[in-house]
């Protein structure tokens, strides 16, 4: 039976994140897809259903690995193919129309995926109420301007209560290609670096351009409270759009080097009270 109007303003009380595109972006190496594995096993934890996106092209294993222990053997079929391929879709740059199904001309925001009856199982990886995607992966030499991969990280909305946290590659080029403008939060992991400063300097910059007042940081990969407040005051007035840090931990750095999954990995419980600050800020946000 379908949910009453009064459940469903309860349920968005409690899961906040519910029906929300979360970008993960930051500097290469800072721990992005790390942050994204641990959150989506938080988010599961605390009743969601989640839709992760693996949207770096860049990376060949990345978030399969993370959640699933996997390698590129065991990688779902790229989701381009389901628009019919980089050869079909083209870059948002080029040709910024919205993405559409395969013979669909309503674009994808304004009829959105049905992941449980369009997307088959060949698709993705699942785990209880968690689901991983792939846009696809650079896999040759000379393959070209990953654009394509790029639209389908832009436009592929989904319909029902999922939280879709997405894993963007690394750097700033897709504020270039507009990829923000469709999603709700963006989340920033930073690395203690000053390369880390000015990229959370330009990920703010790009959101007020566009209006997008849910823009967030999370310090990672700390070795200790001097070297956090180190970056906090590089940060600036940035400073108050921090959520949170999670301290270096050797354990993980070998959870990666064995090819072991790291969802359930202790750091999580570094991850919940940041999750649990985004929620609130996105909620006060939504009270505005």
């Amino acid at each position: 039976m379908a949910a009453s109007a009064q459940e469903m303003r309860a349920d968005m009380r409690t899961k906040p994140l519910r029906r929300k595109r979360v970008l993960v972006c930051g500097k290469g190496g800072s721990g992005k897809s790390t942050f994204v594995a641990l959150m989506a096993t938080v988010l599961q934890r605390k009743g969601y259903e989640v839709m992760v996106l693996d949207g770096d092209a860049s990376n060949p294993e990345g978030l399969i690995r993370l959640l699933f222990g996997l390698g590129i053997e065991g990688e779902p079929k790229p989701l381009v193919e389901f628009f019919g391929g980089i050869e079909t879709v083209t870059c948002p740059v080029d040709d910024p129309r919205p993405l559409t199904r395969v013979g669909d001309f309503v674009p994808v925001p304004e009829k959105k995926i049905d992941l449980t009856k369009e997307i088959g199982p060949e698709y993705y990886l699942k785990k209880g109420t968690m689901r991983l995607l792939q846009v696809g992966k650079i896999e040759k030499y000379g393959q070209g301007c990953d654009g394509p991969l790029e639209k389908v990280v832009r436009d592929f909305m989904i319909d029902g209560d999922y939280a879709s946290l997405i894993d963007e590659k690394a750097g700033v080029e897709h504020f270039g290609r507009r990829i923000p403008d469709r999603m709700d939060i963006i989340l920033g992991v930073l690395d203690c670096t000053r390369e880390s400063v000015s990229i959370a300097e330009r990920i703010y910059g790009f959101a007020q351009d566009i209006g997008l007042e849910n823009v967030w940081f999370v310090l990672n990969k700390t070795e200790s409270d001097d070297m956090a407040a180190g970056v906090m005051d590089l940060l600036g007035k940035l400073r108050d759009k921090v959520i949170g840090s999670l301290p270096y931990d050797p354990s993980l750095a070998r959870a990666a080097l064995s090819g072991r999954a790291i969802g359930e990995h202790g750091a999580a419980e570094h991850v919940e009270p940041i999750v649990q600050r985004l929620e609130k800020a996105v909620s006060l946000h939504e009270q505005k």
